[in-house]
Order: C-alpha cells, then structure tokens, then sequence
C-alpha cells in the first residue's frame, strides 16, 4: 500500500514530491559535505549492495543451503529457504527494473558528485536490494541459524538491509522518496515470495501426509 500510494504521487505530483525531497536532500547534503567519513561508509554500501557483489552472495548462500539440506529430505527447510531467496532477490531485481523503465524519474542534482548513476532514479535498486537480499538473508539467519549464532548473524544482516538505502541519500544519487519506494516495494515483494514459498511447502506436506497415510 505505501509503494502504491508513493508511486501514484511521483507520478501524478512530481513537483510537489521532489520539492519535499529537495527540503530532506539539502540537509543531508549540508552534513554529508562536513563528515567525509560518511562518503566513504556509502561507498563501501554502494558495493555491497551492488547487483555484481549482491547476486554473487545470493548464488552461494543458495548453493550452500541446498548443499546443507542435501542428506535432509529433497524439499526441507533448507531448500525451501534457497527457493524463498532466489525468489526475493531474482523477482525483486525483476520488479524493481519494470517500475523505473516505467516511472523514468531524473535523478538528484547531487548525481555524479560522490558517485554516478545513469538509470532512472525511482525506485532505487539499492534500497529495494538491501531488503529482498540482505534483510532476507538476515531473516534466513534468524530462523536457520543454531543458538547464539543466530543473533550473530542476523542482526548485522537486518540492519545492513536498511542502511544501504540511507546511503543511497548520501551519496547524492537518490531522492529520499526513491529509497522508501525501495524499501517498500522490496519488503512487498520479499513477503509474497515468503507466502509463495509458504504455500508450496504446505502443498507438499499435504501430498506427503496423503502418501503415506495408510487409509489414504
């Protein structure tokens, strides 16, 4: 609902919209230009939540938790958490480029001064990734990962999530507006692939039950 409602207004209200991100951007901008320190933590973000390094990740967890699940049965938990990522991150991905080519919005004045975008601004990928990637790997973590490990890991993972879309501001490539249709399009889309998912592993466990139920 707040991607819809937020997509309609930078659609239908362009001027109004960006003259409240212009209002957010300036003061950003204002503190980003005084703490370098800040520049250089984006940066590292812009990378991490970069299509190049962000799909390498979601390769290899999904690789491994199949891996991990390979003496379990052929579709457990393990599996099932590969196919809830692939989904998420390769659906996202999907998503989040059909809505620019269609919104189209310019970038921030700021684009090229700490780094350089040529795509459109609307919704930022970085955000949206920071959520169907890294927020879901922090979830996986969470519900896959034994003891305090599990804090260990995850934790860090559902902050990196978030922040990858702050940086975004920082750098000047994006409009504050941008980074909350990130953020919301990418959680929309990560809790359908969670339910997508749900629902193909209670369809299975019902076609098992059934199999091996003597009366069946």
């Amino acid at each position: 609902l707040v991607f819809v409602v937020l997509t309609w207004l930078v659609v239908v209200y362009p001027d109004g919209v960006t003259e409240v991100d212009m209002s957010i951007d300036s003061t950003i901008h204002s503190a980003v230009v005084a703490n370098q320190w800040m520049v250089d933590l984006s940066l590292v973000l812009r990378f991490v939540g970069g299509g190049a390094f962000s799909g390498m990740v979601v390769t290899v967890v999904v690789v491994g938790l199949l891996w991990a699940g390979r003496l379990r049965r052929p579709f457990g938990v393990h599996a099932y958490a590969a196919a809830f990522l692939a989904l998420s991150a390769v659906g996202g991905g999907l998503a989040n480029t059909i809505v620019k080519s269609l919104v189209g919005r310019p970038r921030p004045p700021w684009n090229g001064l700490w780094s350089y975008e040529p795509t459109s601004s609307y919704p930022s990928a970085h955000s949206q990734g920071g959520i169907t990637v890294w927020f879901a790997l922090g979830l996986i973590a969470l519900v896959l990962m034994p003891g305090r490990a599990r804090w260990v890991i995850s934790i860090p993972l559902l902050i990196l999530g978030p922040a990858t879309g702050v940086s975004r501001t920082v750098l000047g490539v994006h409009w504050p507006s941008d980074v909350l249709g990130g953020w919301s399009l990418g959680g929309a889309w990560m809790a359908t692939s969670a339910v997508i998912i749900a629902l193909v592993a209670a369809g299975a466990a019902r076609r098992l039950n059934e199999s091996t139920d003597p009366q069946a």
